[in-house]
């Protein structure tokens, strides 16, 4: 793009805007289960959108907080989802006691890099691309989710239209901490394994009882050695419970497990492995009962993401930054949108890091070429929309 330097120069003279936005989203307490805060953070946001000139189209919530798709009309043809999210994991409390601050080039704040500067940087972005002028695409639009640190569980079914729509999806979370961004994200369930036995007195009858803890754990080592059953695969028995105490041959015992997978394929293998579990027990008069599976599919870099990392890296390259593309085994709205196959490239925030703890962190360094770099990718996928498509088909 021709004109990144000049908005690159516009994002450096904004920049002191930015982190003052950022202080408003950033002192506000808006855990996933606070609504009034989501929706308080949401709405100085959205008053940002609009004055950006997005049209909004809201989706007030009762569980949650209220979401919102902010559209862009273009000039041209392609249609670019950008996606974020207002929620954090912090509970109420935590914005007063540590609201947003600096330590050297760090800003330091709860959500301040999961991910409120990742939503102004998509804003930033675009209206970077306002001041010189750029309206070469069909569409931008801008879905705010207001509960993706559980999961998405109602906002992936109003973003779902919009993604079957767009010809790619932009997710705004932090750069890794060390500015790679993320290509790929594994998918991932949770399974409950229930095992039921026989009750009886541990000293006196013990032959009259069926031992679910003892079942149990023959199940555990069938689930662990899954580990591996195809190249990214995870599976990690995090919870059990069972028994009541220690003179009582226990008849039922649960276990917790979450399950990750690199690509839909070894997702299904991994799903079939599992409900085959204790399907003979070895423990005479048990039985067990798998419930739970597959939450979210892979965000798997097919040959279209593939192009997206190029046209990334070729921004970069007009503005002095490096990185790499990698897949994480965490998840996020990416993965939604990739079972829609939709082409997504996420981690386009700013660069930070310690999410979910008291360092949490931003670097402020980062702010300006990052904003830009996204602004970049925004017009290169708007200009070379046929060949992305073309690769998609």
């Amino acid at each position: 793009m021709t004109q990144i330097h000049t908005i690159q120069t516009w994002l450096q003279e904004k920049l002191p805007e930015f982190i003052d936005d950022l202080r408003l989203l950033v002192d506000v307490d808006c855990g996933t289960a606070n609504k009034a805060g989501v929706d308080a953070v949401g709405g100085l946001f959205r008053e940002r959108l609009r004055t950006a000139g997005f049209e909004l189209t809201e989706f007030p919530l009762t569980e949650y907080g209220d979401c919102c798709l902010a559209t862009l009309r273009g000039t041209g043809q392609a249609r670019i989802l950008l996606i974020g999210h207002l929620d954090t994991v912090y509970p109420d409390g935590t914005a007063a006691a540590r609201p947003m601050r600096s330590e050297g080039r760090r800003i330091i704040g709860p959500g301040v890099s999961d991910m409120k500067s990742g939503l102004l940087a998509g804003l930033y972005a675009v209206r970077g691309l306002q001041h010189v002028g750029f309206n070469d695409f069909g569409r931008i639009d801008f879905f705010v989710n207001s509960e993706e640190e559980v999961g998405s569980p109602v906002s992936q079914k109003l973003y779902r239209p919009a993604a079957r729509q767009a010809d790619a999806a932009l997710v705004l979370e932090a750069a890794r901490a060390n500015g790679d961004i993320v290509s790929a994200r594994k998918g991932g369930g949770v399974y409950h394994l229930t095992v039921r036995g026989r009750q009886a007195h541990a000293g006196v009858e013990p032959e009259k009882g069926a031992n679910a803890i003892v079942e149990l754990a023959g199940c555990i080592q069938e689930l662990t050695a899954l580990n591996g059953l195809h190249p990214g695969t995870t599976v990690n028995v995090g919870v059990i419970e069972g028994g009541t105490q220690s003179n009582v041959v226990p008849d039922r015992a649960t276990a917790e497990v979450d399950v990750r997978f690199s690509t839909a394929a070894a997702g299904q293998a991994l799903d079939r492995a599992i409900h085959r579990v204790g399907s003979a027990p070895k423990v005479p008069g048990t039985r067990v009962e798998v419930s739970g599976g597959i939450e979210k599919g892979p965000m798997e870099k097919t040959p279209a993401v593939a192009y997206l990392v190029e046209l990334a890296q070729g921004v970069a390259a007009q503005i002095g930054v490096a990185f790499n593309d990698v897949q994480t085994g965490g998840n996020s709205d990416g993965n939604h949108m990739a079972e829609q196959g939709l082409p997504v490239l996420d981690g386009l925030g700013p660069i930070g890091g310690d999410d979910h703890s008291p360092t949490e962190f931003l670097d402020a360094d980062s702010i300006v070429p990052r904003t830009a770099l996204l602004a970049g990718l925004i017009a290169s996928i708007a200009t070379h929309r046929d060949q992305l498509k073309a690769i998609g088909t």
